[in-house]
């Protein structure tokens, strides 16, 4: 099932960079996030309801990497989230992310 546009283009990249951290699919980072206590992908469509699919999928990829590199604070998850910005899951979930009204 595709859970965002382009996902067939674009879920190899995405599933190469998730398998560096020992993720292995986007569900798999959704599920982490939640046994976490995390419902990251229901958070941001809250906070911005009008968003692209992709921006729910990037910050739950975001914060599944963080779990794994053992980020509690904040801070941490924004220092790791970040230094793995260069990879292009992140570009290729967020750039496509905003919608305008």
């Amino acid at each position: 099932m595709a859970l965002f546009e382009s996902y067939e283009r674009r879920i190899k990249q995405i599933n190469s960079v998730l398998n560096s951290y020992g993720i292995a699919s986007i569900e798999e980072a959704e599920k982490i996030t939640k046994d976490a206590g995390l419902n990251v992908y229901d958070q941001v469509k809250k906070i911005q309801p009008i968003c692209f699919e992709n921006a729910g999928w990037a910050y739950t990829v975001g914060a599944a990497i963080a779990i794994k590199k053992g980020c509690r604070r904040a801070a941490d998850a924004a220092a790791a989230i970040g230094e793995d910005f260069s990879h292009s899951v992140f570009q290729v979930l967020l750039l496509t992310s905003v919608r305008l009204v």
